[in-house]
Order: structure tokens, then C-alpha cells, then sequence
């Protein structure tokens, strides 16, 4: 597993054309949410809000990211919206007058299960505002993912 990040979103969006700028893959990845930067990997030092990934077996990895920040920057309605961690993640920022712009978004990539990826993460960062535990994976029971380390490679570039 290897994590890209943390870029604040006001600089990922910023970015969004510049072919530097690393990028969410189309599959196999798990996102963190946090109000403070990080260095390497995310702790709990970097006041996780949200992780999350995928919730299936379809390459909407980076179409789930862009659920993610529609839905946090308010775009969504009473009846409609694509990711209900992004409207907590609206909910928090209102209540706490927090700009979700100046929010940090990491991944980590090339996960071996990106579902125990995700089990492991949620697990070790225990992040404020999933509300409930990521689906277990079917094939490993995330049995060996409880508490393991969340990192075994580096970061991409940074603003």
C-alpha cells in the first residue's frame, strides 16, 4: 500500500489540470479526510474525519473521491446527493465554521484488498465522523487487518 498525500483540497482542486498532480486511481484505494496535514501516513495526530473508499468492486475509486467533495462543498439536496460521508463532512464544517476547502485529503494506493485496506484504516484511526464500520471484506474476514500498519511505502509529490 502506498499513500499519496496529504493535499490540502483547496490545492487539489486548484491542480485539477496540471499534469504534476498526482491523482486518485480509478480503483483499488482508500481515502482519509483530516483537518491537519500529516507526514508519510495519517495518525491520529492529523484529526481524521472521514475514511472511506469504494463500495464495491467497480473502478469508481476516483469518481467516489469527486462524490466525496461535491457532497462536502454542499452540493447536494434535501432528497439528492452521492456520498453521505461528504455531507457530514458539510454538517461538521458548517457547525464548526471550518471552509471544507482547507480540509486535507490523502490516499493510499495499490492496496493487496482495498476493502481490508479500508477495515484497517477505519480500525487503527478510528476517524470522527464514520458513523458506521466499512463492510467486512468476504474473502479475508479483515481477521489480520484490526490493527495492522497502515503504510509500507512513501508519499507523491506536495504542494
Amino acid at each position: 500500500m502506498k499513500w499519496v498525500g496529504p493535499y490540502r483540497l483547496r490545492h487539489l482542486l486548484e491542480n485539477s489540470v496540471n499534469d504534476k498532480q498526482p491523482w486518485p486511481p480509478e480503483h483499488n484505494g482508500v481515502y482519509v479526510i483530516s483537518q491537519k496535514e500529516w507526514t508519510e501516513l495519517p495518525t491520529a495526530d492529523c484529526l481524521p474525519l472521514y475514511a472511506g473508499g469504494t463500495t464495491g468492486k467497480s473502478a469508481r475509486f476516483c469518481t467516489r473521491v469527486g462524490d466525496l467533495i461535491a457532497d462536502m462543498l454542499g452540493f447536494f439536496g434535501k432528497e439528492t446527493g452521492h456520498h453521505s460521508g461528504g455531507q457530514h463532512l458539510y454538517d461538521f464544517c458548517e457547525k464548526y465554521q471550518i471552509n471544507p476547502l482547507d480540509l486535507f485529503l490523502g490516499w493510499a494506493e495499490q492496496c493487496s484488498c482495498f476493502r481490508c485496506a479500508e477495515t484497517s484504516i477505519v480500525n487503527n484511526l478510528a476517524p470522527r465522523l464514520n458513523r458506521k464500520a466499512p463492510p467486512q471484506c468476504p474473502k479475508h474476514k479483515a481477521k489480520d487487518y484490526k490493527k495492522k500498519p497502515l503504510t509500507t511505502a512513501s508519499r507523491g509529490t506536495r504542494e
